[in-house]
């Protein structure tokens, strides 16, 4: 049996080599296959080359990096193959959805051949395993990506604290985001929104709750949502989503469903697992996936 490991090097505090070290001393049943990308959207040339060696009926792959390097694996993954994960990134949303905590167990579930149904949910942009945001949380993302300040933070194990610094240099912006959702065949005009997630998962920006029940495990979405206001308002609002408040809050709103639309009259900033994009309008579709638990 081979064990593919696609990994990111440069994700959080570059821990991708030393967890190799520690799979192959402890799995020496495994041949040891290395993937590591080499920059930016890199993933998809990687997981193209590991397809062309990997034998399904022998082979697993396991991804090593951050929520945006799974987001963009998973992309090209073929939906019908199993995958392990384990977490080096900065903010390691889904492994802390989906408790992942253990490298051990994880390397164990593949010998085992333990796997999870999970969902993701499938757009032209890109694949979403945590959230995808319109508003106040995709320009926090887009600010800190590049940022000199995330890269120091992240060589001593503080990148998370990146997201709170640029959450407070944000909250004193007005986003005015306006959008027309469609769920499940019914529309929705959003006018004057601060903040919109639509979350396929629990967590989103390093360890913060989107919505008590939201869960990659169900084939259900959570849009979470609250207009822009006055500084107070925003604040009372983020201030919710930071003490787990969401549903006695007032002012954050709540929809589930299936399918979603979004659309609007301009471009706008998003944001998928991490990494920005700019679009005006995006579909959403649920894919099934199998994942080693």
């Amino acid at each position: 049996m081979t064990l593919y490991i696609l990994a990111n090097p440069n994700a959080g505090s570059h821990t991708a080599e030393h967890i190799i070290f520690k799979i192959k001393e402890s799995y020496p049943q495994f041949a040891v296959n290395i993937f590591m990308t080499v920059g930016p959207e890199d993933e998809k040339s990687q997981i193209e080359a590991i397809l062309k060696e990997f034998v399904s009926s022998e082979d697993q792959l396991m991804i090593l990096g951050g929520d945006g390097t799974l987001s963009k694996a998973l992309r090209f993954w073929p939906a019908n193959l199993p995958f392990a994960y384990y977490p080096t990134g900065s903010g390691n949303d889904f492994a802390k959805a989906m408790n992942i905590t253990s490298l051990y167990r994880s390397v164990d579930a593949i010998l085992e051949g333990k796997t999870s149904r999970i969902y993701v949910l499938n757009s032209s942009y890109g694949t979403v395993v945590n959230s995808m945001d319109f508003g106040f949380a995709a320009q926090v993302i887009n600010d800190s990506t590049n940022s000199i300040l995330k890269k120091i933070l992240n060589k001593v194990k503080l990148g998370k604290l990146t997201y709170l610094f640029f959450g407070i240099k944000t909250l004193f912006s007005k986003q005015a985001i306006n959008l027309e959702l469609t769920l499940d065949e019914k529309s929705y005009q959003l006018d004057n929104l601060f903040f919109i997630s639509v979350a396929n998962s629990l967590y989103f920006g390093g360890g913060i709750m989107i919505w008590p029940t939201a869960s990659a495990k169900k084939k259900e979405v959570d849009i979470v949502y609250f207009k822009n206001g006055n500084f107070y308002q925003r604040l009372q609002s983020l201030l919710a989503l930071l003490t787990k408040r969401h549903e006695s809050s007032h002012t954050i709103q709540h929809l589930t469903g299936v399918d979603v639309v979004l659309k609007s009259k301009e471009k706008l900033l998003l944001q998928i697992d991490g990494e920005t994009c700019i679009a005006n309008e995006v579909t959403l579709t649920y894919q099934e996936r199998s994942m080693y638990l």
